[in-house]
């Protein structure tokens, strides 16, 4: 069974009526379990075991995942740790394990989020609503959708709106691609098709930001945005 977190964890009642002092930290408690089973050897010892910090974005990740992968290749910050100092609880790239054991949950993802999902990984992220709170996305859900993803590839898209959290939860896909087919929005929906826009189209927009990826491993010196 999957691992789940939640946003709203962090003390409240301490900060009075200094919400944004709560506010700042609501997505940092979720997400503290990530690096704590990271850096003290959980993925490594069980590979199999999933962990989702939902309700808390992922904007946070990709910084999160340059420093580390960049501290435990030994970058130049990390001498004074020592040789070997994450030997045997963390035995290959900190994105590795995040990619293999992690997701994060996002309610009403932000296009500044998918505009970072190839360091965030696109199989790293569950979109979801957060029905029925009013930051979320219902009851204009297909409008918030169509803002959202509406250059974003089609296979990219499929896999942030449902596939993902199959492979986290174990879903039974067939059974839910009957229901999907009958009430889930289409490429044309999202206005990802149409007016002369093909699947070709949104695949070409994206290739220079997806081949740039995560910048830090691809000897590139910074993130890349779509013009």
């Amino acid at each position: 069974m999957p691992i789940v977190t939640h946003s709203g964890s962090a003390p409240r009642e301490e900060y009075g009526d200094l919400l944004g002092i709560y506010v700042t930290e609501v997505t940092w408690w979720p997400a503290r379990p990530m690096w704590f089973m990271l850096w003290s050897g959980v993925f490594e010892r069980y590979p199999n075991l999933k962990f989702c910090a939902t309700e808390g974005g992922c904007w946070w990740l990709p910084q999160l995942l340059w420093f580390w992968d960049r501290l435990w290749a030994g970058q130049k910050g990390s001498e004074k740790l020592g040789a070997g100092a994450f030997s045997g609880k963390v035995e290959m790239l900190p994105s590795e394990y995040i990619d293999r054991n992690c997701f994060t949950g996002l309610a009403n993802v932000k296009r500044r989020e998918m505009g970072q999902r190839y360091e965030i990984g696109i199989q790293n992220m569950l979109w979801g609503t957060d029905f029925p709170h009013p930051e979320g996305t219902w009851p204009n859900t297909h409008e918030w959708l169509k803002k959202t993803f509406y250059d974003i590839p089609i296979d990219e898209s499929r896999v942030m709106l449902g596939l993902s959290a199959g492979d986290a939860f174990g879903f039974d896909m067939d059974a839910l691609r009957k229901i999907s087919e009958k009430v889930g929005p289409t490429p044309t929906d999202l206005g990802q098709l149409g007016e002369g826009r093909t699947a070709q189209d949104l695949t070409d927009r994206w290739a220079p930001v997806k081949e740039v990826g995560r910048h830090w491993l691809t000897g590139n010196d910074f993130p890349l945005i779509p013009q």
